[in-house]
């Protein structure tokens, strides 16, 4: 199913593409746009090249009052993929509904690049921010929140689906039942007076902007899995997409980038296993691994690997699987080395003429290690654990000549 159709069936009141005009595919509330344009960049899946494009501090796109929007509402909830291309001098209006008063349901990109959700009733102002900056060149998916005192009592921000945690005050609780009436909405350059919390503040709108993919909803709570899942996960584009083994041979020994999603995995047919040797991801990307298969991936991080978010938006199952590290050492040079699944014959892994030592990953439970070498002390240890994590293994290999003869 499309992203589009992933987003309508949660019922939206509206949904702008923003993909090359300005239409609502679900109301009839069209955008009208200020000095705006196309351009090429694509923010997120079923998405063409014409994301909306901000170039300029007064470049904006209106919408009318609607019930849905900026009326008395005791729920809603307003989402879409935004990047910047340019460092911003904030303090700038990404989508804001309000301008001075009683009432305001704000996104601002606010100091320290930071996004702000500013919602305000009268004298009572709820503020949450982003955890982290907003990068240029980075695509976000933006989720603002408002739901009052008689549903969950909250004013919540999702980044990438992710629920941030710096709220004022820290419960983030309004404790009131629906958000007053408030202007019509727009993007970028606000129109009139705008104010931030309780104070005027002049706004632009944010330069080299742009915008794909934005919705409105009332009437109901979305669930943080809808959020994260259907409206980030689905839509989410990659940084690269490999079907097999050699796809993933081709990118290792590399630091996948902050971005949405790092590795999309595309469906075979069936169940799949994948080994990753040396790839390891930004602490900031939001999905390391998405599989789009119905069975199960199985993904192994090796030498050094850290593969650890997953996605799988098309209902398959993925077991992410950390191998301990098993270090063996001091070896004679050339020594024989064999590891075993425990009890059995199941060879894991062997070196015939080792180095000074020998490193294995090991997915096993349990495993028997034979060191062998003609000249030396042959060696076998039986059922080690390797349950604990990484197990470093000594051993001598030299007979001790005074054994029970001092």
């Amino acid at each position: 199913m499309a992203y589009l159709d992933d987003i309508v069936a949660l019922s939206p009141d509206h949904l702008w593409k923003f993909d090359g005009d300005l239409v609502d595919v679900v109301g009839s509330n069209n955008g009208t746009g200020t000095t705006i344009d196309y351009s090429g960049i694509t923010l997120c899946e079923d998405a063409t090249t014409n994301s909306v494009r901000m170039n300029g501090k007064s470049d904006r796109i209106s919408v009318a009052t609607s019930a849905a929007i900026d009326q008395v509402l005791s729920q809603k909830t307003v989402c879409g993929w935004f990047q910047v291309t340019e460092i911003q001098l904030p303090p700038k209006n990404i989508y804001r509904e309000g301008a001075n008063g009683n009432g305001q349901f704000n996104i601002v990109l606010w100091a320290g690049n930071k996004v702000m959700l500013d919602v305000v009733n009268g004298t009572t102002v709820n503020q949450v921010f982003s955890d982290n900056i907003f990068k240029v060149n980075r695509t976000y998916h933006i989720t603002a929140v408002f739901s009052g005192s008689a549903f969950n009592n909250e004013v919540a921000l999702y980044i990438d689906g992710v629920k941030q945690s710096i709220s004022v005050p820290s419960n983030g609780e309004p404790n009131y039942a629906s958000l007053p009436l408030r202007t019509a909405a727009n993007w970028g350059l606000p129109t009139g007076t705008s104010q931030v919390g309780d104070g005027n503040v002049q706004l632009n709108a944010c330069v080299s902007a742009y915008h794909n993919f934005w919705a409105t909803f009332s009437g109901s709570d979305l669930t943080p899995t809808q959020i994260r899942e259907e409206l980030f996960e689905k839509g989410a584009k990659d940084g690269v997409t490999i079907s097999n083994q050699s796809g993933l041979d081709a990118i290792a020994n590399s630091v996948r980038p902050d971005e949405p999603l790092n590795i999309r995995v595309a469906d075979n047919g069936g169940d799949l296993t994948l080994t990753a040797d040396n790839i390891t991801h930004d602490p900031l990307a939001s999905i390391h691994i998405q599989w789009m298969g119905t069975g199960t991936l199985t993904y192994v991080n090796t030498n050094g690997s850290n593969a650890s978010i997953s996605s799988a938006p098309n209902g398959g199952t993925i077991n992410i699987v950390n191998p301990a590290l098993l270090t063996i050492s001091p070896l004679v040079i050339n020594t024989e080395v064999r590891v075993y699944e425990a009890g059995t014959q199941n060879e894991i892994g062997h070196v015939e003429d080792s180095g000074t030592s020998f490193l294995l990953d090991v997915q096993a439970s349990s495993v028997d290690v034979i060191i062998h070498n003609i000249d030396y002390k042959f060696i076998r240890i039986n059922s080690l654990d390797m349950n604990q994590g990484d197990v470093s293994l000594p051993v001598s290999q030299i007979f001790d000549r005074n054994y029970e003869n001092p």
